[in-house]
C-alpha cells in the first residue's frame, strides 16, 4: 500500500495525509497508521513508545499538524482510494 494521495505534511518518519497519520515507511505494514477519526484520542503513541525505530518528536509534530488541520479543514480528510490507506 502507498500513502494517501493527499499529503499535507511530511516529516522524517510520519506524514499527515488525507487518511490521518501514516508512517512514511511501509515496512511495518501500516499497523501503526492512525485514522483521522482517531487523532483526538490520548496516548496514540503508546503502542510505539518501546519500539527502537519510533521518533517521538516527529510523531508529536505530525499529531499537532493533524489535529490543527482537523479543526481548520475537517473535510481535508477523505476515505482512501482502493490502493491507498
Amino acid at each position: 500500500m502507498v500513502l494517501h494521495r493527499d499529503i499535507f505534511w511530511l516529516g522524517r518518519q510520519w506524514a499527515v495525509t488525507g487518511y490521518g497519520l501514516q508512517l512514511v515507511s511501509t515496512r511495518h505494514g501500516m499497523q501503526f497508521d492512525i485514522a483521522a477519526a482517531d487523532i483526538r484520542h490520548d496516548d496514540l503513541d503508546a503502542p510505539m513508545r518501546a519500539e527502537p525505530w519510533f521518533d517521538a518528536t516527529d510523531f508529536a509534530q505530525a499529531l499537532t499538524v493533524a489535529r490543527r488541520r482537523a479543526e481548520e479543514s475537517p473535510l481535508a480528510f477523505q476515505p482512501p482510494m482502493s490502493n491507498e490507506r
